[in-house]
């Protein structure tokens, strides 16, 4: 389990309480580079720690994660992925999941950040050169950068005007999780005229890129995920991901990034669902009263309550082991993703949507169920029970899980293959 602040104190800090948990944070960069999956996770439940201080005034402020994201850094863990003379941890996609876990128990909208930067880390492995590969993975690892995107598929891409060797770039999307706290951004976008859709990696901090700070949803609060325009940004062409002298080098690799971000979300929906439970089980065990005319003394004796427990417990141990089984699955897949077939990324893809069903069905049980077998006293503010549902039943609506059922039934009965082009499968 992992450890909760005190559940009985008030949950509010003070308009300058952020600051103070970089003053609580250990000093890392003095400590050694964790070297396994271990070590890596345990630097993770260190930053959940502090994060959890923070995430009730952030939810209710719908506040961007400035001094989070500043723990990120300073932990190192914006390197997980990076090569280890750039003081990386070149870390397998399951270690990269395990650490996006330990945040998601505590905080949903700051490991969505942190989720999408290892996303679009893995872009430079999917698509990018060799050369462009080796020189943004040592940038991004040495100089500590968060990644986001303005690539959201749903709106049209980026218009991008060929000015030579130089790419100029026009145009707005909805939905761009973390670029308030973004040090670089990747950018879905075609050449005017045409519909083909490729990444340039840009300045976060270009006078070009406005974001319209205008997110205020149910849940997801903390992640900055507004609007943003593009007007007038240049981008080298060496900065198109994947393109040499102006031509895209196709790889198998292209393939690949859907199972980042198909493994991203079901993390993100059951480790919400773990923190719930473990929250809720901490108020049983040290607040709730047994029924007035209940012949117990205690709540954690009440039958109902026991069983309840037992029933959402079991079904979570069910769904985070299938999980991590597929993520094993896709992480050894990961380790040479040129060699992926395309029938065996529709067996990995069928797989994930199984998954990703299981996932925010079994995480919606446990996040509104919880309520049931607390007591009213629990709905209070303060204990932040009702922050993990409403991050968990915002971002499970990123794609229908009504499509996700129907991959696996359409592997299932036809052999029929889910698109590989894009996040969602």
């Amino acid at each position: 389990m992992t450890a909760q602040p005190d559940l009985a104190a008030d949950a509010t800090i003070e308009p300058d309480g952020a600051s103070k948990i970089i003053a609580a944070a250990p000093d890392w960069q003095s400590q050694p580079t964790p070297t396994n999956r271990a070590e890596w996770v345990e630097r993770g439940a260190e930053v959940a720690r502090l994060v959890a201080t923070t995430a009730h005034a952030r939810d209710v402020a719908a506040a961007d994660p400035v001094d989070e994201t500043e723990l990120l850094r300073r932990s190192g863990l914006l390197g997980l992925q990076g090569p280890i003379e750039s003081g990386g941890g070149n870390a397998d996609w399951a270690t990269v999941l395990a650490v996006v876990a330990e945040i998601a128990k505590v905080e949903g909208s700051l490991a969505n950040v942190m989720g999408w930067h290892y996303a679009y880390f893995w872009l430079f492995r999917s698509f990018g050169t060799a050369q462009q590969r080796e020189r943004w993975e040592r940038e991004v690892t040495e100089q500590r950068l968060l990644l986001a995107g303005i690539a959201n598929f749903r709106d049209d891409p980026i218009g991008a005007r060929d000015e030579g060797d130089h790419l100029i770039l026009h145009g707005g999307k909805q939905f761009n999780t973390g670029l308030p706290v973004a040090d670089r951004l990747v950018i879905g976008v075609a050449i005017e005229g045409t519909e083909d859709v490729f990444f340039v990696l840009a300045d976060a901090h270009d006078p070009g890129i406005i974001y319209g700070n205008d997110w205020d949803t149910l849940g997801q609060r903390s992640t900055g995920s507004g609007s943003a325009r593009v007007e007038g940004v240049s981008v080298p062409w060496d900065d198109a991901i994947g393109f040499s002298d102006k031509q895209f080098q196709p790889r198998g690799a292209n393939l690949t990034p859907g199972l980042t971000s198909q493994t991203l979300m079901p993390t993100f929906y059951l480790s919400l669902a773990r923190g719930a439970l473990d929250r809720a089980v901490d108020y049983v065990q040290h607040h709730s009263r047994s029924w007035l005319h209940s012949p117990y003394e205690r709540a954690v004796d009440e039958p109902h309550v026991v069983d309840g427990f037992g029933v959402l417990q079991s079904h979570l141990l069910a769904a985070e082991a299938f999980l991590a089984s597929a993520s094993e699955k896709v992480s050894a897949a990961l380790d040479d993703p040129d060699s992926i077939t395309p029938e065996y990324r529709a067996e990995l893809a069928a797989l994930l949507s199984a998954v990703k069903t299981v996932a925010v069905e079994t995480g919606i049980e446990v996040t509104t169920t919880v309520f049931e077998l607390v007591g009213a006293r629990a709905t209070a503010r303060r204990y932040e029970l009702d922050r993990f549902w409403r991050d968990l039943r915002t971002q499970s609506l990123h794609d229908p899980v009504g499509y996700k059922r129907r991959q696996v039934g359409a592997y299932l009965l036809r052999g029929e293959h889910p698109l590989a082009v894009d996040w969602y499968s």
